[in-house]
Formats: C-alpha cells, structure tokens, sequence
C-alpha cells in the first residue's frame, strides 16, 4: 500500500523537526529516523543501502529522545506500530509494511 499525501506530510514534518532540533541537514535527519524505525528490519536495508552510503550505527541517547520526541507529537501519541507503518510507508516507498515489527527502542 502507497503511502497517504497526509503521511508524506507528517513525516516531513518529522524530518523538519529533528533537523532543526539537532542542527542537521534533512538528508541526515531522514538517516536517522530511518535507523530510528527501522532498524535493520525492512527489505531497504539488504537491497539498498550500501549504494546509498547509509551506515547502520545506532542513535545516540540524544538522538533517540529527539526523534521518539517528534513522532509522538506529530503523529499524536502513536503506538510502536502505528508509528513504524506510517513512516516506513514513507521512507521505504515500494518496500512491504506488512511484513516487520518496529525495533525494540521504539517500544516506550
């Protein structure tokens, strides 16, 4: 299933969020909420990501409060599995959503 006009935004709002909240760029604020949600569990990561210079580390403590912190307000308070739907949908477009359980750190 395609990801909604109104995910698109919602994720953008998120990317726009943790950029400016960690002095980063939108491409480096996508890497990370990608690591953030997915976490090595989507069919991105073994088809895509060593062409797309995409390092698999994980998030600082910082990083995580900021991200966690804006996907909670801009998607009001989601579930670990509504959040992952949504911006998994977004960020690995063509990839299934059906199929994975978002990582254990996105579980508050």
């Amino acid at each position: 299933m395609k990801a909604t006009d109104e995910e698109k935004r919602q994720v953008e709002e998120i990317l726009q969020r943790v950029a400016g909240a960690l002095e980063i760029d939108r491409a480096q604020a996508r890497k990370l909420l990608h690591r953030y949600v997915c976490g090595g569990t989507c069919d991105w990561y073994t088809t895509r990501r060593n062409g797309a210079d995409f390092e698999m580390g994980g998030l600082t403590d910082r990083e995580t409060a900021v991200v966690r912190q804006a996907v909670s307000d801009i998607l009001d308070d989601p579930t670990p599995e509504q959040a992952w739907y949504v911006i998994h949908g977004v960020l690995c477009e063509g990839h299934p959503r059906s199929h994975a359980k978002p990582p254990e750190r996105m579980i508050h």
